[in-house]
């Protein structure tokens, strides 16, 4: 077992009052992530999160501010995840789906529909908080293991 955090960067892509969200299903369950993943070693989170974009969207991304960071350390002591997420805009690309197993759907959600969906990391009223206010100060939101 690795007893190093994992890094991971995730991007927030905005279209017309709606947010790109990745389906996933591992192990019977299925839920919604922001496009992104893990940061190899060496690698920036920026090309990490312009990476990931590429390998599950089919989109090439800029990326912007960081808006979040939370942890994720499961209680068990089996895991410890660091997320990092950036606000991103669209570059070029037409949106596709990897066929990667675990990946269902991708796909605009609006806003005030995601409090209706099951997305991990859980960070739906940041998210909201953010689309009102246009809040761009770094917020750490802690740890939040679901």
């Amino acid at each position: 077992m690795n007893k190093n955090p994992r890094v991971r960067v995730a991007g927030i892509l905005v279209k017309e009052g709606k947010l790109l969200l990745i389906q996933h299903k591992k192990n019977g369950k299925e839920y919604w992530l922001l496009p992104g993943g893990g940061v190899d070693f060496g690698e920036t989170m920026q090309k990490a999160l312009k990476r990931e974009f590429i390998e599950e969207t089919n989109l090439n991304i800029r990326v912007n501010d960081l808006l979040f960071i939370s942890e994720a350390i499961d209680p068990n002591g089996e895991k410890h995840i660091i997320n990092f997420f950036f606000e991103v805009e669209y570059s070029s690309g037409i949106l596709k789906l990897s066929k990667e197993k675990r990946l269902v759907d991708l796909k605009y959600i609006d806003i005030n529909k995601i409090d209706n969906i099951v997305m991990y990391p859980n960070i739906k009223k940041e998210l909201i908080d953010y689309f009102k206010n246009n809040d761009k100060n770094i917020k750490y939101i802690g740890n939040i293991w679901e």
